[in-house]
């Protein structure tokens, strides 16, 4: 497989938040009423229960991270996140997964052998719709065998 380069834009599998997921998350990061109560979630703003933008963020850095891996970059670790916003939210037993762009790559990185990557993030609902977006930055080993053995 031919390693991704800048601008490439990869697909991400993805992942359905059931209830008990969204619930069990927010009783224990994020304990607002609408992610905890259906009753007080449907009398919300949102209008139903749905997961906390932190759930998904925390999520959407997982299927970042394994997109990476699938691809072929030898992801170490994630150094910085630049944006995040969310823009509508995701309710039960719908499905996330990411659109991930590669931006630039700089020879600088605040970790030894590693360089670092732009990444534009595109958080997706089952239909496709975009529900976040996120910058970061990526620490992506130079030599492929660093990132084997952390």
């Amino acid at each position: 497989m031919a390693t991704p380069s800048p601008s490439d834009h990869l697909e991400s599998k993805s992942i359905e938040l059931d209830q008990s997921a969204i619930v069990a998350f927010a009783s224990r990061f994020d304990p607002q009423p609408y992610h905890l109560d259906a009753d007080a979630a449907d009398q919300s703003i949102f209008g139903g229960l749905c997961a906390s933008g932190w759930h998904i963020a925390a999520l959407a850095t997982r299927l970042v991270i394994e997109t990476l891996v699938d691809n072929g970059l030898p992801f170490l670790e994630m150094t910085a996140i630049s944006r995040l916003k969310w823009s509508r939210p995701i309710f039960v037993n719908e499905h996330i997964s990411v659109r991930v762009t590669l931006g630039s790559s700089d020879e600088e990185s605040p970790i030894a052998n590693t360089r670092c990557q732009t990444l534009e993030i595109e958080v997706c609902n089952g239909n496709g719709a975009v529900v976040a977006t996120m910058t970061a930055n990526a620490a992506i080993a130079i030599d492929a065998a660093l990132a084997a053995s952390t």
